[in-house]
C-alpha cells in the first residue's frame, strides 16, 4: 500500500499483473491513486483536486463494467427474460464481485493512498478495492480502447457471468416472507435498524424484521436491503421449519 506516486518498477508490476501493457502509464498511475493521497498532499479541496485521483476513471469503469457484462448475458443466454437477466446480472457487477476481482489480481499492494487512510486498512477494504477495479477498467479503456476494455473484465469477471448464468434465479427473500405471510393471513413485515458499523465506505448494516410487534429475525450486509434480505431468509426458515432451508439470496 504505497504512500508515494507509483514508480516505473512498480507500474511494470502491476502491468504483469493486469494482463496489460499500457501505451501511457500515467493513466495507469491516476487510475490507482485514491483521493485520500490527494487530500494529504494537496492544499487544494476535493472539488478541485479529483482530477488527480481515481474517481473520474472509476465512474468510466463502472458504465464498462455493465455494458461488457450485459452484452455478454444477453448474447451467452438468449432465453432469459428480462427480469432473470437483471438479476444476474446485479450479482456480477456488485462490489462483493468486484471486490473478489480486485484482489485476485493483487490490487491493495498497488493502491497510493492518503497515511491515515493507508494504517486504516485502507488497500484491503471493500469499497476501495472494487473503485480500484473499475478505475483500471476506465484506464485501460482511454489506453487501449474499448475490444481491450471488454477483454480485460472477460479475463477477470468471466467465470462469475458463467457461474450467474448456470444458477437459478432466486426469488427475494423479502417477497417469499410477504408471500408467506399473506397466504397465511398475517401482518405485513416491517423491518426495523438495530446498529450500523464500520466506517464510512464500508458500512455494515444490521436490520430486524418484526412480525406484528414481535422482533423475528436480524440479519447482517454492507447496504441495508442486503441485511433485510438475510433477516427475511431467517425469519422464513423460523416459520417454515419442515421446509428446506432457503438459501442466501444471490443477487
Amino acid at each position: 500500500m504505497p504512500i508515494t506516486p507509483l514508480g516505473p518498477e512498480q507500474l511494470d508490476s502491476a502491468e504483469a499483473a493486469l494482463h496489460v501493457k499500457f501505451r501511457d502509464k500515467d493513466v495507469l498511475a491516476l487510475a490507482l491513486t485514491h483521493q485520500s493521497y490527494l487530500n494529504e498532499h494537496l492544499a487544494t479541496p476535493k472539488s478541485s483536486s479529483n482530477s488527480g485521483s481515481n474517481e473520474r476513471l472509476e465512474f468510466l469503469g463502472d458504465s464498462i463494467v455493465g455494458m461488457v457484462i450485459a452484452d455478454r448475458m444477453y448474447a451467452g443466454a438468449p432465453e432469459l427474460p428480462e427480469g432473470d437477466l437483471t438479476i444476474r446480472h446485479s450479482h456480477v457487477v456488485r462490489k462483493e464481485t468486484l471486490t473478489l476481482a480486485a484482489r485476485a489480481i493483487g490490487l491493495g499492494q498497488w493502491l497510493v493512498m492518503g497515511k491515515g487512510e493507508a494504517n486504516a486498512g485502507g488497500a484491503d477494504r471493500s469499497s476501495n478495492l472494487a473503485d480500484a477495479f473499475e478505475a483500471v477498467v476506465g484506464a485501460v479503456y482511454v489506453d487501449r480502447g474499448y475490444r481491450q476494455a471488454r477483454s480485460f473484465v472477460n479475463r477477470w469477471l468471466g467465470h462469475h457471468v458463467v457461474d450467474a448464468l448456470s444458477s437459478e434465479t432466486r426469488k427475494d427473500p423479502k417477497s417469499l416472507l410477504q408471500e408467506y405471510l399473506h397466504a397465511n393471513r398475517i401482518e405485513s413485515p416491517k423491518y426495523r435498524l438495530v446498529s450500523e458499523s464500520g466506517p464510512p465506505n464500508d458500512n455494515v448494516f444490521k436490520m430486524e424484521v418484526v412480525i406484528g410487534s414481535t422482533p423475528v429475525a436480524s440479519g447482517s450486509g454492507p447496504r441495508k436491503l442486503d441485511a433485510e434480505r438475510e433477516a427475511a431468509r431467517k425469519a422464513l426458515n423460523l416459520l417454515e421449519p419442515k421446509t428446506e432451508p432457503i438459501s442466501p439470496t444471490e443477487n
